[in-house]
């Protein structure tokens, strides 16, 4: 007997970045935590809190990567002098303010 795959339609989801994303995944994850031992069992529950865990480090970690290519845009504008008093060193008195 040969099993023909049926298809299946894949809902739309509104993109999600940022904050936005990290806030979405929270309501996720406690949605989750609500359908424990009812709809979900335990093992489902704990993979897809794992999986939505994983999916917000990614989040978080593309926004310090865009932060960070900020700063070092805005770096690249400033004069040496300059760029050593935004790291919080004084060049007069040669040490951490």
């Amino acid at each position: 007997m040969v099993k023909v795959m049926q298809s299946v339609k894949i809902p739309s989801f509104q993109r999600l970045r940022g904050e936005e994303a990290v806030k979405a995944l929270n309501e996720f994850i406690a949605e989750l935590e609500e359908q424990r031992g009812k709809e979900l069992t335990d093992k489902q529950t704990n993979a897809l809190i794992k999986l939505a865990k994983g999916l917000m480090t990614s989040v978080k970690t593309e926004m310090w990567s865009i932060t960070s290519r900020k700063e070092i845009a805005e770096a690249h504008e400033m004069s040496s002098k300059d760029l050593l008093l935004w790291k919080g060193y004084s060049v007069r008195k040669r040490q951490f303010l």
